[in-house]
């Protein structure tokens, strides 16, 4: 008897108790691992092997955006299409369906790679100047994106390392656009209009301004941005980085803002990386949905969260984060610790 191939699904389903959006996703199964069938880390891909050394020779898709390196010719950045997806990309946009009393939407969409020319430089060894590209390149995407009329929410983000769930160890980022409001921005942007409907006040400006008067949890502060250990962070040495003026738009970013970025998010990389030993990490830029601008109660954001720890029980069994480093704490060590950018 002949084996089956497994029928693709790419949906989201929506969870009939909490409402929040699942993604359902097989594209993923022939996607490239870190792990062994044994549970054991594999050894680092070389060089010479590395899909993303030469992205196109490696089989890649051809790039959507290609990027030369400051003052030199070859290539600094590359945008591809993602060769091993989450979502579907058709010409169409996604329909919501009921199936009985269950929800659910075609996970339809766009997924991209920011892929870094360089193998060994992470985001905390690039330059400023260098960094500054990738912001504009990150910006310049999101506009891209968000002119498509099926795209609701796009996710900006980067692993770094095995444990945040990066398959390739060459530096890269990835752009999801996708056709429903992610549950963690969706909880926050509601938080944020509750709280704006009572007090006529953005919670997250109400919230800088707490914290810049009580200095126990700011990091670094410059001309436009503030970096803080939230006060109730959800994993130790969780780090964000705001916008100092209010803005809920990260692609309305200004030029004369984004060395200022670059230099706080290159910052508070390189102080967890000391304090913590270099761990592997995730961030991500969380803003406002892309078919709404110009929201008072949201203000967007970047997210670091250091992957230094499991889920047990508890976590998992009641949803709550347990933190064993206080705030407070991570922002006295992040602040000692010595950085030359």
């Amino acid at each position: 008897m002949k084996n089956k191939k497994h029928k693709i699904v790419a949906e989201f389903r929506r969870d009939l108790v909490s409402n929040d959006w699942i993604l359902i996703s097989s594209l993923r199964q022939v996607k490239p691992h870190f792990l062994s069938k044994k549970g054991k880390i594999k050894k680092k891909i070389s060089l010479k092997n590395c899909p993303f050394e030469n992205p196109q020779k490696s089989g890649n898709p051809k790039p959507i955006l290609w990027v030369p390196k400051p003052k030199r010719r070859d290539w600094f950045i590359q945008v591809i299409p993602n060769k091993y997806p989450l979502l579907l990309t058709k010409n169409k946009c996604a329909r919501f369906d009921l199936a009985g009393i269950h929800q659910k939407v075609e996970a339809l969409g766009f997924h991209e790679v920011v892929v870094m020319a360089d193998h060994k430089k992470t985001i905390e060894k690039m330059s400023l100047e260098e960094l500054i590209l990738v912001f504009k390149i990150y910006r310049e995407r999101y506009r891209a994106l968000e002119k498509n009329k099926c795209v609701e929410y796009i996710l900006i983000f980067h692993n770094q390392g095995e444990l945040a769930g990066a398959s390739i160890e060459h530096p890269h980022s990835q752009i999801a656009a996708l056709p429903i409001t992610p549950p963690d921005v969706n909880r926050s942007i509601n938080g944020g209009l509750e709280y704006f409907e009572k007090h006529k006040k953005c919670v997250h400006c109400v919230m800088l301004k707490r914290e810049i008067e009580d200095e126990k949890r700011i990091i670094f502060q410059n001309k436009y941005f503030i970096t803080i250990n939230p006060y109730a962070s959800r994993v130790p040495y969780e780090t964000r980085i705001f916008p100092l003026k209010h803005n809920s738009d990260f692609e309305k970013t200004p030029d004369d803002q984004l060395f200022f970025l670059a230099e706080a998010l290159k910052d508070a990389l390189i102080r967890i990386g000391k304090v913590l030993k270099n761990p592997d990490y995730n961030f991500f830029i969380h803003t406002s949905s892309a078919n709404v601008e110009n929201v008072p109660y949201y203000h967007w954001h970047i997210e670091i969260l250091p992957r230094t720890y499991k889920w047990a029980g508890l976590e998992l069994g009641t949803g709550i984060e347990v933190v064993t480093v206080s705030p407070e704490q991570a922002a006295r060590e992040l602040t000692k610790a010595k950085v030359r950018l």
